[in-house]
């Protein structure tokens, strides 16, 4: 029923845990496969349906409840951390839910022409499993906050409570039973919801990223040693047009993926754009809780340190992409074409070389960069000046409790 990647060898894709996690877990965001049956179809859009209403109903009950206290900071910032995640992932997984089968086709030109499996390629596998911990470390601390939250249940149910997983007040009375279970186990699905897409988004975006960058390192090798072996050779009949053979064919490498990494853009750029938008008050106002009272928040201290975990990993995700496309003009240029010139007899076929590597340093002068909605780009600077933005709102709230 649910849609899981396959090789271009037929076999299934192997898929990092929080992706796993995230397909099993979030019917909401994770598409169906090609061949599902009317049923699975009909019970995907009723989950999406009765999913937006939960979110609606839980989004209502937790504004009462920041309403009731908005003279009270404490209180206050004990609601807004939750608040703002609702309101992130209510925006974030429901667009993502409403045509998931572009998601579906991007993961499936990403397996048919970017991944690099670790048999083929295993130095530059090796390499990009590396750049993915960072991700994997925010991803445990979210799983660690979800975690925490998930033992409330069973603690408000054994006690007898009929507290709630989150700060909201319902707009009805849910002290009877049959009431508040359904109360509790909607708050269970929706964290549930808002953690894996939390940790399962992020880490398809940036396995993305980094199999693409490692695709552009092989173009790059692979266009070197084409050149060098060309150069090697003793036999200068055609050397011009046998390296404008090779010439075209980087380019059009270098065209797919340039063509894939907009496509990338044009998937993400608008949650891009949330993510960020909600990141330095969702740091401060955590911050501000733990720091507030510390043991009492125990999953509010793994969700603070993932959100900071989450911006360092996501600026250093955009600024790889910005180094690794910003060389690729200067790999047209010191592609050692003069080299070939002076060996050619050819002279019109050498006015096409310099116009073609006129062109590749053309077309690759601006370095790709992952966007918000084209308001900023995504990269460390953007994360450290977010870091910053935190840190200030953080020292206000400590000012004003004072």
């Amino acid at each position: 029923m649910l849609y899981r990647p396959c090789l271009p060898n037929g076999k299934l894709a192997p898929l990092p845990w929080p992706i796993a996690i995230y397909r099993l877990t979030n019917i909401i965001c994770w598409p169906l496969e090609d061949n599902a049956s009317w049923m699975a179809k009909i019970f995907d859009r009723f989950w999406y349906i009765l999913g937006f209403a939960i979110f609606l109903v839980t989004n209502d009950a937790e504004f009462r409840y920041l309403r009731l206290n908005l003279n009270n900071l404490d209180e206050l910032l004990t609601g807004i951390p939750t608040y703002f995640v609702l309101i992130e992932i209510h925006v974030r997984a429901f667009s993502l839910g409403w045509n998931k089968n572009k998601l579906k086709k991007l993961l499936q030109k990403f397996y048919a022409k970017i991944y690099i499996d670790e048999p083929d390629n295993p130095k530059i596998y090796k390499n990009i499993q590396r750049q993915l911990i960072p991700i994997l470390g925010f991803s445990c601390l979210y799983l660690c906050a979800l975690f925490v939250y998930s033992v409330t249940p069973i603690y408000l149910l054994s006690t007898g409570s009929r507290e709630l997983m989150y700060k909201m007040i319902p707009p009805m009375d849910h002290t009877p039973l049959y009431i508040y279970l359904p109360w509790l186990i909607s708050n269970m699905w929706v964290g549930v919801t808002v953690a894996t897409m939390m940790f399962g988004e992020a880490n398809t975006l940036s396995m993305m990223v980094f199999h693409l960058n490692g695709r552009y390192q092989l173009m790059r090798e692979n266009f070197v040693a084409k050149v060098d072996k060309l150069l090697k050779g003793k036999d200068d009949t055609d050397i011009a047009m046998r390296f404008r053979q090779i010439l075209v064919e980087i380019l059009n490498e270098n065209e797919r993926l340039n063509t894939f990494a907009n496509e990338v853009q044009d998937e993400f750029t608008f949650h891009l754009f949330i993510i960020f938008g909600f990141m330095a008050a969702s740091i401060c106002a955590l911050g501000f809780k733990v720091y507030t009272s510390p043991m009492t928040s125990i999953g509010y201290m793994f969700w603070a340190m993932g959100k900071v975990q989450e911006t360092i990993a996501f600026g250093t995700m955009g600024t790889s992409i910005v180094t690794v496309t910003d060389e690729i003009s200067s790999m047209y240029y010191e592609s050692k074409w003069e080299l070939i010139m002076q060996r050619s007899m050819n002279p019109k076929v050498n006015v096409r070389i310099m116009k073609l590597v006129n062109m590749a340093i053309t077309i690759n002068s601006k370095p790709f960069s992952l966007t918000g909605l084209n308001f900023f780009s995504v990269s460390l600077t953007s994360a450290v000046a977010i870091l910053q933005g935190a840190g200030s709102y953080f020292t206000c709230l400590i000012s004003f409790r004072q």
